[in-house]
């Protein structure tokens, strides 16, 4: 609605706004792994968000000109970081979740993201309608701009290698 109704840009524009942030997407999942290699699993997690989150506070600057580059290279960033928690995230759950629990763990982590996206698109929609699209956008980059304090506040932050492989159908222990 704002891209092409409100800034009256064409709606190939949009497409390549997208696809922008779609090659940001694909450079971070390959991106991940070399970059762990060099910094650690948890580190790469943490400093990506540290330092590209806070790009997502460009998105809602979104004009024509050079505010639509610049919301355009925020979005990409923002991806890019996107594509690295991905990789490195699914990995790490991966590796220190037992086999005999894995489809537990991935079921209940999809069911709990999608179960965000739902409740977020419809605040999302409920802000746009009482104050907005720009409000929404903003409201939307500042949650996205400080989403990586849980990563980046943990121990997992510390984490420099992935766990080693768990023995078919043992339960790691955990210590108190």
């Amino acid at each position: 609605m704002l891209f092409v109704r409100e800034l009256g840009l064409p709606a190939s524009a949009l497409g390549l706004y997208w696809a922008a942030g779609g090659i940001g997407l694909l450079l971070g999942a390959r991106c991940a792994r070399p970059l762990a290699g060099r910094l650690g699993y948890g580190r790469t997690l943490g400093v990506m968000g540290l330092c590209l989150a806070p790009a997502g506070l460009l998105v809602p600057l979104i004009d024509r000109g050079p505010w639509l580059w610049l919301a355009g290279a925020g979005g990409v960033l923002v991806l890019f970081k996107t594509g690295v928690d991905n990789v490195l995230g699914v990995s790490l759950r991966q590796r220190m979740t037992a086999d005999a629990l894995l489809g537990r763990m991935n079921a209940t982590f999809r069911f709990v993201l999608t179960g965000a996206l739902a409740v977020g698109a419809a605040v999302a929609g409920l802000i746009g309608e009482l104050a907005g699209v720009r409000a929404t956008l903003w409201v939307g980059a500042g949650l996205l701009a400080t989403a990586f304090l849980p990563v980046f506040l943990s121990p997992v932050r510390g984490r420099r290698e992935l766990p080693h492989e768990q023995p078919l159908g043992a339960v790691p222990v955990t210590r108190s």
